[in-house]
């Protein structure tokens, strides 16, 4: 099994055209809390480019209110990105397999 990880990220205001990576899994499954510890609404999306239009209003991503934490599962290879609606957005994330498949039999 994997180590886990944390890390806090800086994230990008709404229209810039590179938004935060937050985790990008490799050949395992990853489970990802994400925490919003900035003072605005933060917008995540499994696609970099569905972030592109993030200042249109409606776009295809999941909406993290500030103060709240969210679980994803990450398929393998598949990543997470963010863009915050105002300066000075921050995530904090947790990343750990999401089942130690080493275990199972």
């Amino acid at each position: 099994m994997r180590p886990s990880l944390v890390n806090t990220i800086a994230v990008p205001v709404a229209g810039v055209p590179s938004p935060a990576t937050l985790y990008v899994a490799a050949q395992l499954p990853l489970r990802l809390l994400v925490r919003n510890c900035g003072a605005n609404l933060v917008f995540l999306a499994h696609n970099a480019s569905d972030l592109a239009d993030a200042t249109a209003g409606v776009i295809a991503a999941y909406q993290l209110p500030a103060g709240y934490a969210d679980v994803f599962v990450l398929a393998p290879k598949q990543g997470m990105y963010a863009v915050g609606f105002g300066g000075g957005s921050q995530l904090s994330i947790a990343v750990s397999e999401a089942l130690p498949i080493d275990r199972i039999q």
